[in-house]
């Protein structure tokens, strides 16, 4: 085989390889473009008012929605967080309650770090609570209680078992997971490629 046939080959290697990375890239990072945030609620007394669900409980799960088609994601896409409730005062609060929020701040969406405990302010949304950047959630610093929870008054009681709407096991995908799959799909491809390629160079030094 000639050296500029070797030169080709390298070439396409080159070329493929480029097109996997750019490709898992572009798909981790792409978004879809979103307004920015901002809020009107200003004071624990106006998140009270808006929310209709109180509690306070430690974030156990965290579930993102998978890409569309196109591998874009947009910063309103919905991000679901799973609680096992401590305590309410407010509403009909499940001892494990899911809601959902924006996947960006850029949509007022409230970002909630699995094993952390926070005081949330939610209201009704699509089939299941919902909440924002800018409803008032905030997290506990050590066993302290927020100022917050002062103004809250008595608990009410949690009521047993999950939160109607709760997705079941194949809702969503875990975080990063969508991600992990299309970088799965590239490596396949390129090996495949390679495969080929391999194959092709031993049948030319054969003639």
């Amino acid at each position: 085989m000639n050296a500029s046939r070797h030169r080709g080959v390298l070439s396409l290697l080159l070329l493929l390889m480029i097109a996997v990375t750019t490709l898992g890239a572009g798909l981790t990072i792409a978004a879809k473009p979103a307004i920015a945030c901002s809020c009107a609620i200003s004071d624990t007394n106006s998140s009270i008012a808006y929310a209709d669900r109180i509690f306070a409980g430690t974030v156990a799960e965290r579930r993102e929605t998978p890409p569309d088609l196109s591998g874009l994601r947009s910063s309103a896409d919905p991000v679901y967080y799973v609680f096992e409730v401590d305590q309410a005062w407010k509403g009909e609060v499940y001892e494990t309650t899911t809601l959902y929020s924006a996947a960006f701040s850029a949509s007022c969406g409230m970002e909630f770090v699995q094993g952390e405990k926070y005081l949330v302010f939610a209201k009704q949304g699509n089939g299941m609570p919902t909440t924002t950047l800018c409803s008032g959630s905030e997290a506990y610093q050590g066993t302290t209680d927020p100022a917050a929870v002062k103004k809250l008054g008595e608990p009410v009681e949690l009521l047993s078992g999950s939160s109607p709407g709760t997705p079941g096991g194949d809702w969503g995908t875990l975080d990063g997971a969508s991600s992990l799959l299309w970088w799965a799909g590239g490596a396949l491809v390129l090996l495949l490629t390679v495969f080929t390629v391999i194959k092709a160079v031993r049948a030319n030094r054969r003639r």
